[in-house]
């Protein structure tokens, strides 16, 4: 097998195994167990619950849309690889504290009639684990009346313990022709146990002024993207981009940077156990303006880092082959 082969199915092994690692049935993962979770608590919990995963999805769609500002003027280029984004959560991004006032207790509690409180109105407080907190401990409903706490019941575990939110995206470029270079991401449908069938799919077209002036002293560009992720039923992702990017080559290097603005929104639909009602609502991300700062290296294979500040901090490697 040739080496050019190689490092053009090196990427796509990765995506591969990526996928393959999410179609499995291990503790903690986030995928596995995100529907029966979900399903014990009601929506005010659940967006409290997953404000942290809402707002890094959203970031990480949006990152890694370009590694260099460079798109030829003549002749088709194309390439092909994986970016792998990572938002860094904050400590107080793995718990959380909701207080609800002045409700009526048994709709958001598991009061029956009977049960003294019943009927009765006072202040609810849900804290535990967010989706990344303490696979260990459980979160807690707490109701309050006239100040003080007459019932409690534990609720759900976090998810995945960890700070870091990882997002992949298999990616394909194709450039040259009138200063255009569009981009394609997509990931075939994932059956994953618990949830049903997972797929993502994106697109993005750029263009460089460059194409007109060639005579500028470095590369700029200007493009907007869009993406979409559905998990199952349960989740589905969007977000949009709009930016402008400067690069400048040295050597095997090319430093690149640029603005965008952004949105994204996630919607969350399950069904609630025992009640059997349907929870749906939507979230907005809160990355609105990001500041990228990035590096390609071209050693017969691309590789790319770069770092994406705004609300949050988002990380992005790539690694792609092409010409």
């Amino acid at each position: 097998m040739s080496k050019r082969l190689l490092l053009l199915l090196l990427p796509l092994a990765l995506v591969a195994a990526a996928a393959w690692a999410q179609d499995g049935d291990q503790d903690g993962d986030l995928d596995g167990d995100l529907q029966s979770t979900l399903s014990e608590v009601g929506e005010e919990y659940a967006i409290a619950y997953l404000t942290p995963l809402i707002h890094s999805w959203g970031a990480n769609q949006n990152s890694g849309l370009f590694h260099t500002a460079h798109i030829p003027r003549t002749g088709v280029t194309w390439s092909v690889g994986v970016k792998v984004q990572g938002t860094y959560l904050a400590e107080s991004d793995q718990s959380f504290r909701k207080v609800l006032r002045g409700v009526e207790l048994n709709d958001y509690l598991d009061l029956q009639p009977g049960d003294p409180y019943y009927g009765a109105t006072g202040d609810i407080v849900f804290e535990g684990p967010t989706a990344f907190g303490d696979t260990e401990t459980e979160g807690t409903a707490t109701a309050y009346v006239d100040g003080l706490p007459v019932y409690q019941e534990g609720t759900i575990t976090g998810l995945l313990d960890t700070r870091w939110s990882p997002l992949f995206a298999p990616e394909v470029q194709v450039g040259g022709i009138v200063g255009l270079k569009l981009s394609v991401r997509w990931m075939p449908e994932i059956d994953i146990s618990d949830v049903g069938k997972t797929k993502l799919f994106g697109y993005g077209l750029q263009w460089s002024p460059n194409y007109l002036l060639p005579t500028w002293p470095v590369d700029v560009m200007v493009g907007f993207s869009r993406e979409k992720i559905d998990v199952g039923t349960i989740l589905e992702t969007e977000a949009q981009s709009f930016y402008v990017a400067a690069s400048k080559p040295y050597g095997v290097a090319t430093l690149y940077g640029g603005f965008a603005k952004e949105s994204s929104s996630v919607s969350v639909t399950y069904e609630e156990s025992g009640s059997g009602t349907r929870v749906d609502f939507e979230e907005d991300g809160i990355m609105e303006n990001r500041l990228t700062l990035g590096a390609t290296l071209d050693l017969g294979v691309m590789l790319n880092a770069e770092m994406g500040v705004g609300d949050l901090v988002v990380y992005n490697v790539g690694l792609l082959f092409g010409m």
